[in-house]
């Protein structure tokens, strides 16, 4: 690999090789001077490599086509007319993600490395195995217990070996550094990796060759590496002269609220580049604008009725924040850009258990044992224990009276149990015999995939 311009940190002043994201001495950014790149004229945008003059050099790329997603404006949506929207889910794995995957596996090959172990919750762990097995590079992933079934076996499908370890990220993430020091692998999160931000600011270099004027851009925020990615992408932009300006970035993030896991990407306590995206959304003159996973879910659905486009609850964040910034006169939509990050196929359980009220079946089990299983597994993976937060979780759809007899049902067959009788506000557990039960269900749902 051969850098453009070299990775330095800026408080001790050291160079790197190594695509570090965090100074190993200081633990501060590293960062990458602007890179000048050809009169825009010069680019012909095919692919992601079609930006190779702003991205580091390797002999061997490995690719599947990512990148030169189309933007296209909003039609049918009389709120949102005129809206573009930059398509990340037409990538090769159904993400923004892939950027990043091509060129951490093209970097894997480059150093001689045959093993990569990562760690993540969904749609990076997905795109690392896709681009691991074009590489023919030997991949594990490791996620925490509580996993979305459908994103399991999509990392399954491209021969990488899952661990489920730890209740969370940041546990599973330990287990992955672990197993990497004993192995002698390569380990790539988005946490600490330059590439990451190399590869996704390509996105904001491809903006400005598809659009004449940007003026805004909304972005979901995340822990913030799409956000510090695509301000890097206009800083080449501005330094190559291709625009004279950074337009304003929005930050969207998660509202909290009992239905916040419909958006788990965006579910972070603590996002690690919190103090950079502030930083960047005043030096742009954004802001950043909170939204509920229930409100994203139903823009979701409506962008698919409407527009014909089927994304992921997080990905709707931007929606939802375009209607509020649009109302309010903050943008111009002709003028804006929202990026669209994920694909609506992998979170297909979050919008079944949505549109219940018009779905008989859903994973080929009837709609009453749907309905229990979904009870189980929020009280186990503790998204709700208590009957309201159940009834906000499962959407609302039907009355909380029914919501309550299947508690009540659940409890008299003893898989949950109340762990303070004598209050007023019951809050339920899983029992073993309802461990065992949902691991049953769980079972028939994976034979019936």
């Amino acid at each position: 690999m051969k850098w453009k311009n070299k990775p330095f940190c800026n408080k001790c002043n050291q160079e790197f090789e190594v695509p570090y994201l965090w100074c190993p001495n200081c633990n501060n950014l590293i960062f990458i001077h602007p890179i000048t790149g050809p009169p825009i004229e010069k680019i012909e945008l095919k692919s992601m490599w079609s930006l190779i003059p702003f991205l580091p050099k390797y002999e061997q790329q490995i690719t599947l086509f990512e990148g030169n997603t189309p933007v296209i404006p909003i039609q049918n949506m009389e709120n949102l007319k005129n809206l573009n929207l930059k398509l990340e889910f037409r990538n090769p794995t159904g993400s923004f993600r892939d950027r990043a995957s091509a060129l951490i596996t093209s970097d894997i090959l480059s150093k001689n490395f045959s093993k990569i172990i990562s760690a993540s919750t969904g749609s990076f762990g997905i795109s690392l195995a896709a681009y691991s097995a074009k590489g023919q590079i030997s991949s594990t992933n490791i996620l925490p217990k509580q996993m979305d079934l459908a994103k399991i076996e999509q990392i399954k499908v491209y021969g990488s070996e899952v661990i489920q370890a730890g209740k969370n990220l940041d546990e599973a993430i330990s287990l992955a550094n672990e197993l990497t020091l004993s192995k002698k692998s390569y380990f790539p999160t988005p946490n600490n990796n330059l590439l990451t931000i190399e590869g996704q600011k390509t996105i904001a270099l491809e903006l400005i060759l598809q659009m004449k004027n940007i003026e805004s851009i909304i972005v979901p925020r995340g822990s913030g590496t799409l956000i510090l990615s695509i301000y890097r992408g206009f800083q080449d932009a501005l330094a190559s002269k291709w625009i004279s300006k950074i337009p304003k970035i929005f930050a969207v993030s998660l509202k909290k609220s009992d239905g916040a896991f419909l958006a788990e990407s965006l579910k972070l306590e603590n996002p690690f580049l919190i103090n950079e995206v502030n930083s960047i959304l005043k030096l742009t003159e954004g802001e950043e604008l909170q939204i509920d996973a229930s409100e994203m879910t139903k823009d979701a659905l409506d962008l698919a009725k409407y527009e014909g486009l089927f994304i992921e609850p997080a990905s709707a964040s931007v929606i939802s924040a375009a209607k509020s910034l649009i109302q309010k006169e903050q943008i111009d939509p002709k003028t804006s850009v929202a990026i669209l990050t994920g694909s609506g196929l992998n979170a297909l359980n979050v919008f079944a258990s949505q549109m219940r009220d018009i779905k008989k079946v859903v994973w080929g089990i009837s709609e009453f044992s749907t309905q229990r299983f979904e009870i189980l597994n929020l009280v186990a993976e503790k998204k709700a224990n208590h009957g309201y937060a159940i009834w906000g979780a499962l959407g609302k759809k039907k009355s909380l009276q029914s919501i309550y007899q299947h508690i009540n049902n659940l409890v008299e067959d003893g898989l949950i149990i109340d762990t303070i009788p004598d209050q007023k506000k019951a809050l339920y557990i899983l029992t073993n015999k309802g461990q065992e039960m949902l691991e049953k269900m769980r079972d028939l749902i994976d034979l019936g995939k």
